[in-house]
């Protein structure tokens, strides 16, 4: 068994896999740095209850992606004193089935490419990943495995949160479908906006994507839908394939990257960074 730790903004998402099958998943909230000492509490109470988990011989590593920097050495320490165990992080450099342009941008990140690599994973030709959480990003891949870069904007909750906060009475509200456009109230109206707004947009988007990634596909592009906010729009495009857990996904299949990897001499890497650490 694995388990694997998605370290984003907003939360950290846990999960267990076994045989490239998640059987559980937990979320513990992402700390502000002036609160570490807090959850040092919390991931110690996890892990004291998990404890089954991290025993050995069936239990394989630990696998995480941050795009938290200052936590991710924090949490590789802490769980080493609690289980004496280093976690593996993955970074740009990490072996993934694809690769990126000789000089791409050294800012791209890490979440970004696990999932356009687990995507590519599944169809083994062109693909495009929508992937709405804090962030929203929608990112191409060719046919050969080339990771082409995309797009990033604010998550639907940034969009709902800014409103809110950069109004003197516009009220918070949460994310809801809404099937029409024309409400009456204004939480109504701000709900329709945002469900509907944001379902063009997607659509919007990928379409152009799928325009300008034609050239280098043979055939149309698979689209894959993830991410934690994902769920609300996922029945809007039924030709997308769901899958919200992709990233996690990625994490688990890393070990089988890695050793495919090394059989073909790590002809996909395009610097000299060291594949993992852990």
């Amino acid at each position: 068994m694995i388990v694997v730790a998605d370290i984003g903004n907003t939360r950290i998402h846990i999960a267990a896999f076994e045989k490239s099958r998640m059987i559980e998943d937990w979320y513990l909230p992402t700390p502000r740095e002036t609160a570490s000492e807090n959850f040092e509490l919390e991931l110690t109470e996890f892990m004291k209850s998990h404890q089954t988990l991290f025993a050995k011989p069936h239990f394989e590593g630990w696998i995480l992606c941050s795009v938290v920097p200052w936590l991710t050495p924090i949490f590789r320490e802490m769980v080493r004193n609690l289980i004496g165990v280093v976690p593996t992080v993955l970074f740009r450099s990490s072996p993934l089935p694809i690769s990126l342009k000789t000089g791409e941008s050294p800012t791209i990140g890490i979440d970004r490419l696990i999932v356009a690599a687990a995507a590519y994973d599944l169809v083994r030709s062109s693909v495009i990943t929508v992937d709405i959480g804090t962030a929203t990003t929608i990112d191409a891949v060719t046919d050969k495995g080339l990771f082409l870069g995309g797009i990033i904007l604010p998550g639907p909750k940034l969009w709902l949160d800014s409103l809110h906060f950069g109004t003197a009475n516009l009220p918070k509200t949460e994310i809801e479908k809404k099937n029409s456009v024309i409400e009456t109230s204004t939480s109504g109206c701000i709900k329709a906006g945002l469900y509907n707004g944001y379902r063009h947009l997607l659509e919007g988007l990928v379409r152009q994507m799928q325009s300008e990634l034609a050239y280098r596909a043979q055939h149309d592009s698979s689209i894959y839908l993830t991410g934690g906010s994902a769920k609300h729009w996922c029945e809007k495009f039924p030709n997308w394939c769901f899958h919200p857990d992709l990233l996690l996904s990625g994490l688990a299949r890393s070990k089988v990257w890695s050793k495919e990897s090394i059989k073909v001499g790590d002809c996909r890497r395009h610097d000299n960074t060291p594949k993992l650490i852990g």
